[in-house]
């Protein structure tokens, strides 16, 4: 049994030791849990420059075990769906997104979120090699401003380092790696908009 397992993991190793190029994307399926609807009044409005909401990240794990692979993701393009859903239901009126501020007539705030950093890894020692499990580490960055175009809240939300699920083969990886990374975003971007609401309320006290 024990000759069995080890196979298998040599398996899943190879595959992530063979210069191989994962390309993941958007997935809201891995967003399992629903969005926090807050009863805020009005409407947000999501920015994020080009820059930022075309940004692509695309390189290696920081574990030894996969640093022949490179992941290429659109973290950008992430960012933005989850910020939209989050603040979407957060609000009564919903999440509107825009690459620039511009007059922000209608609006009840402004939100400015980018990842401002993320590694992963594939850890197979903490498994005495005999399973992999994905980590992700993410920041995410998130300025709330008032219409005014005073600073509400400027603060960065960070998640550690998160486990995944451990496994002892799989085709894709790197898809185990942007679960996570959903999963984490969503969380930090649901504790910025819990932050949001705390803003709001006490600024209309």
């Amino acid at each position: 049994m024990r000759n069995c397992l080890r196979t298998i993991v040599t398996v899943a190793i190879a595959l992530l030791a063979g210069g191989c190029s994962f390309q993941a994307g958007y997935n809201p399926i891995y967003l399992s849990a629903q969005p926090m609807a807050l009863g805020l009044s009005g409407k947000s409005l999501v920015v994020l420059e080009p820059a930022d909401a075309n940004w692509t990240f695309s390189g290696a794990p920081t574990s030894f075990t996969g640093g022949g692979t490179t992941l290429t993701i659109p973290i950008g393009e992430i960012t933005k769906q989850i910020a939209l859903r989050v603040f979407g239901a957060a609000f009564d009126g919903g999440a509107d997104f825009r690459e620039s501020a511009g007059a922000t007539t209608g609006y009840r705030l402004v939100v400015k979120p980018k990842v401002s950093q993320f590694n992963y890894a594939y850890n197979q020692l903490k498994n005495l090699g005999f399973a992999i499990t994905p980590q992700v580490e993410v920041e995410l960055h998130v300025v709330l401003v008032h219409p005014s175009g005073s600073i509400l809240v400027d603060k960065r939300y960070t998640s550690g380092k998160v486990d995944g699920s451990t496994y002892m083969i799989s085709g894709q990886p790197a898809e185990k790696v942007n679960q996570i990374l959903h999963q984490e975003i969503f969380k930090l971007m649901t504790d910025a908009a819990l932050d949001a609401k705390r803003a709001l309320d006490s600024s209309a006290t």
